[in-house]
C-alpha cells in the first residue's frame, strides 16, 4: 500500500485503500499516541541550532505538529563550550534514547575530519546507534555522513572522494515504479566531498529513490527490519544555507585553511550574483587584506528557487512519515 502526497491537505497524506482515499492521522496506530521521532543532531557547532530548527520544522510541517520530537546527541562527538551548553540544556545523551525508545529516528551528518569514516572518534558510538535503530525502530532517516557511515557499517560500501566538492541545487529525478509517494523531479541542495556510487548500492540490494543527472544518487533505501532512508543531499537546508557554506569556505581559503578557492554552488545564484562572485574571486585570489571578506557581495538566489526547495523538502518528509505510519500499521 503506497501513500500519495496531496499538497492541498496540510499535515495529512491521503492513502489509497482499494481505490478509496482517507486522511492520514500522524499517530502510532498501536498506541494511539503521537509519533515519537528522535533527532540525533551531529552537525558542527556552528550549524547545530539551525539543523535542529530545519529538521524539526519539516517534521512539524508534514504532521501538522502532531508528532513528538526528542533531541539527542553523541557524547563522543567533541563540542565547544557554547554548543555543549546548548546540548546540556535541550538535548539528552543517546543512551537515553535506548532507554526511552522512538518510532523513528533522524541522524544527521557531520563535517568529516578523518580520512576514513571508521577513523572518526565517534565511530563506535555512531555504529552502535545504527545497529540499535535497525532493531528497535520502524524507520530511520540518515543524512549525508550518517548515510555513508551506515552503508559502510552495514554492507561494507566505501564512500568515494569526488574530484571536487559537489555543491549546488540539483534536479533529482525520482525513479518510477517505486513504492514511495514521490514522482517527477525534486530540487535538492547537495554539499559534499564524497559519495557512495549507484553501482555499489544496487549490487547490495538498495533501492534508488532519486538521482541527479549523470547517475549520482540523491536518496535511496533498504530495510533491516527497520526501513532506512538515506539522503546524500540536504532537503532540510534553508534557502541561504549553501550561500553561508560558500562564504565560510571562501573565508577558509583567505585564512590559508584550504589551498583551493571554492567553486560557486551550481544552479543556485542568479546571473548577476554569479558575475559579482567571480569578480570578488579575482580580487580575493590576488589579495591578502585581512578585511577582504567584509566586501563579500550581496547575492540573490535564482527566481523561484526557494519555493521549489520547500516543495521538494515537504514531499520527502511527507513520504517518509507516511511510510512510517504504514509500517506501524502492519507491524
Amino acid at each position: 500500500m503506497a501513500a500519495y502526497l496531496d499538497s492541498s491537505v496540510s499535515g495529512l497524506v491521503r492513502v489509497s485503500r482499494g481505490g478509496r482515499t482517507k486522511p492520514r492521522r500522524w499517530r502510532n496506530p498501536l498506541t494511539g499516541k503521537p509519533l515519537r521521532i528522535a533527532l540525533v543532531n551531529n552537525m558542527p557547532d556552528g550549524a547545530l541550532v539551525a539543523t535542529e530548527r530545519q529538521f524539526c520544522g519539516l517534521v512539524e510541517g508534514a504532521t501538522a505538529g502532531q508528532a513528538s520530537i526528542d533531541l539527542y546527541y553523541l557524547p563522543d562527538l567533541k563540542r565547544g563550550a557554547e554548543a555543549q551548553r546548548i546540548l546540556d540544556a535541550h538535548y539528552r545523551p543517546v543512551c537515553e534514547l535506548y532507554r526511552r525508545g522512538a518510532d523513528a529516528i533522524i541522524v544527521t551528518g557531520n563535517e568529516p575530519r578523518a580520512a576514513r569514516l571508521d577513523e572518526e572518534p565517534y565511530w563506535p558510538e555512531l555504529t552502535a546507534l545504527i545497529d540499535w535503530a535497525a532493531e528497535h525502530t520502524a524507520s530511520a532517516l540518515l543524512s549525508c555522513l550518517a548515510a555513508h557511515a551506515a552503508v559502510l557499517h552495514l554492507d561494507g560500501i566505501e564512500r568515494r572522494r569526488l574530484p571536487m566538492k559537489r555543491s549546488g541545487v540539483f534536479a533529482c529525478k525520482v525513479t518510477p515504479g517505486q513504492a514511495v509517494s514521490l514522482s517527477g523531479t525534486l530540487s535538492i541542495c547537495h554539499s559534499r566531498l564524497n559519495e557512495v556510487p549507484k553501482r555499489d548500492l544496487m549490487q547490495r540490494g538498495y533501492t534508488v529513490i532519486s538521482e541527479t543527472p549523470g547517475g549520482h544518487v540523491d536518496a535511496f533505501t533498504k530495510s533491516w527490519g527497520s526501513t532506512f532512508f538515506f539522503l546524500q543531499g540536504h532537503p532540510e537546508y534553508a534557502p541561504d544555507s549553501l550561500m553561508r557554506e560558500y562564504r565560510r569556505d571562501v573565508g577558509r581559503y583567505h585564512a590559508g585553511q584550504r589551498h583551493d578557492y571554492p567553486g560557486i554552488p551550481e544552479n543556485y545564484f542568479d546571473a548577476a550574483s554569479v558575475r559579482a562572485l567571480l569578480s570578488f574571486r579575482a580580487a580575493a585570489e590576488g589579495s591578502s587584506s585581512p578585511g577582504l571578506l567584509e566586501a563579500f557581495p550581496a547575492v540573490t538566489l535564482r527566481h523561484g528557487l526557494q519555493e521549489r526547495l520547500a516543495r521538494s523538502a515537504s514531499a520527502i518528509f511527507s513520504m517518509w512519515l507516511g511510510n512510517l505510519v504504514e509500517t506501524l500499521e502492519t507491524a
